[in-house]
Parts: structure tokens; C-alpha cells; sequence
């Protein structure tokens, strides 16, 4: 880890490395977040917290670099989903920058990759991306025991 962070000071004796840590920085008019790690329950609340202090102040593009991070949880999701919709509602717009192919797994299984901005990212499978969305119709509403007996088929709800 100290090959990425090189400015990183040694730990002290006792503790261990940090489960996710955030980096801030600023290259022009964007604002970068690089997080490295694990985004579970624990402290995924962290990164909607910056974002909303960065969007403080007039930020026209907020990129997250997911590049380091091992692993993200339902609540890392939940945070991500967040920091989007404060960035949007700030007027601005949030990137995921280079997220590793983990995270890029657990957001298309998790059926969010609509709802998040990725910046250039590979998509899974290598498919790039294009702008069309696929949504999975809904299954036909379940027959009940009445229904069976008298044949007949559910009436679907409008």
C-alpha cells in the first residue's frame, strides 16, 4: 500500500492499515475523490459527507477514483446513489473514475450502472457503453390456488 500512497507516514505501533480511506484533491475546476479499500457499513457514510462539503462551494465536476477498492457492500452502493443525487442537486456532476473490476461487478449486479456516470470506464465483459438502457419486464403475477381450480388466469394489476 505504501507503493501507492508514497507520502503515506508509517502507521504507529498497534494500529492496522485503515479499511477505506479517502483522498482529496483538487485539479482545476474538478474536484477528485480517490478512495482505496473497503466501502462497507462501517464508513460508507464518509463519502457523501465529503461530497456534500465539496459541494459547498462551486464545483462543476466531483470524479470518484475507485481504482483501489477491494471491496463495496450494499451500503457502499447506497453511498455512491447519494453523493450522486447531492451533486446533482448542486448542479454539478459526479463521475466514477476508473473503478476496479470489482466494484464494476457489484454495480451491474446491483442494476445501478444506469444511475452512476462512469468516466471512461471498461464496462463488463469489455461492452462499451451505449446509452441504452435494458430493463427486465415484470414476471406474470403469481396464480393462486383459487385461479388453478377454476382455470382461470390472474387478473394483473394496473
Amino acid at each position: 500500500m505504501t507503493d501507492q500512497f508514497p507520502d503515506r507516514r508509517p502507521l504507529p505501533p498497534g494500529l492496522h492499515t485503515p479499511i477505506m480511506s479517502l483522498a482529496w484533491s483538487r485539479d482545476g475546476s474538478t474536484s477528485l475523490i480517490t478512495v482505496a479499500g473497503e466501502i462497507d457499513m462501517s464508513n460508507a457514510h464518509l463519502l457523501p459527507e465529503l461530497v456534500e462539503f465539496l459541494c459547498q462551494s462551486p464545483v462543476p465536476l466531483i470524479a470518484v477514483d475507485l481504482s483501489a477498492v477491494r471491496f463495496l457492500g450494499a451500503h457502499g452502493i447506497t453511498a455512491l446513489l447519494q453523493a450522486s443525487k447531492l451533486v446533482t442537486s448542486a448542479g454539478a456532476r459526479l463521475t466514477l473514475r476508473d473503478p476496479s473490476p470489482f466494484v464494476l461487478r457489484v454495480l451491474g449486479a446491483a442494476g445501478v450502472m444506469p444511475h452512476l456516470d462512469l468516466d471512461g470506464a471498461p464496462r463488463p465483459g469489455g461492452a462499451a457503453p451505449t446509452g441504452v438502457v435494458l430493463r427486465l419486464a415484470r414476471p406474470p403475477p403469481a396464480r393462486t390456488s383459487a385461479d388453478r381450480l377454476a382455470g382461470q388466469r390472474p387478473h394483473s394489476p394496473s
